[in-house]
């Protein structure tokens, strides 16, 4: 069967199209790899070593900042702004430790964003301040600051919180490079508080809940 002449000028366009719609779908899938990449790199210092044996990063649990449908109760206490994920840690397919997501704010336009490490038993294993998030992105978004007091944070458990909030950041760089002027010691403390009690209220549900479907 031959081709009409004027479908014959039209193939090379069809060629061209199938390229770039190729490239951009291996553009797309090699960019989601780098993101799922990044915060599987990160996301290790948040549970102990060798006590997990999944992959952190596609094991982990929507969290929508609208919770009408969701069966997660008082997400209210993360204080988030946007939807965000849950990363679980499993040794033998049991669930260890779940790193849950919250926003710390103060009433003047200043926010931090954080994921703090839960074990079954309540204890903190880390609790990290996230670099500011931008866009809907829910990959890629795990890069910490570092800072020597949210250490402080780690073993803590919910009765342990309320000293570690009076205790004060002493360096000035840390200062700036971990809150910025307007957030206090004593805001991240209390939502890192919130979160713990949210923990506690939905531990079985983030530990059963069905994996979010990467996109």
């Amino acid at each position: 069967m031959r081709l009409k002449p004027d479908l014959i000028q039209l193939v090379p366009l069809f060629l061209a199209i199938s390229v770039l719609v190729g490239l951009h779908w291996w553009g797309q899938d090699s960019l989601l790899a780098q993101q799922l990449e990044f915060d599987r790199s990160n996301l290790r210092q948040f549970f102990e070593t060798d006590s997990f044996d999944n992959d952190l990063v596609t094991d982990a649990y929507l969290i929508p900042v609208e919770a009408e449908d969701s069966p997660l109760v008082n997400t209210h206490l993360l204080g988030l702004q946007r939807d965000r994920l849950a990363y679980r840690a499993r040794s033998n397919g049991e669930v260890v430790a779940v790193a849950v997501p919250a926003t710390a704010e103060d009433g003047f336009n200043g926010v931090v964003e954080l994921l703090i490490s839960v074990d079954m038993f309540g204890r903190i294993g880390a609790a990290r301040v996230i670099e500011d998030l931008t866009g809907d992105d829910l990959y890629g978004t795990v890069a910490t600051i570092e800072s020597k007091w949210m250490e402080e944070f780690s073993g803590a458990t919910m009765r342990d919180i309320l000293g570690i909030s009076w205790s004060t950041i002493t360096a000035d760089r840390e200062y700036d490079q971990f809150v910025g002027a307007s957030i206090t010691p004593k805001a991240v403390s209390n939502r890192i508080y919130d979160a713990l009690v949210f923990y506690q209220s939905n531990r079985i549900e983030l530990m059963r809940g069905a994996s979010i479907e990467l996109q």
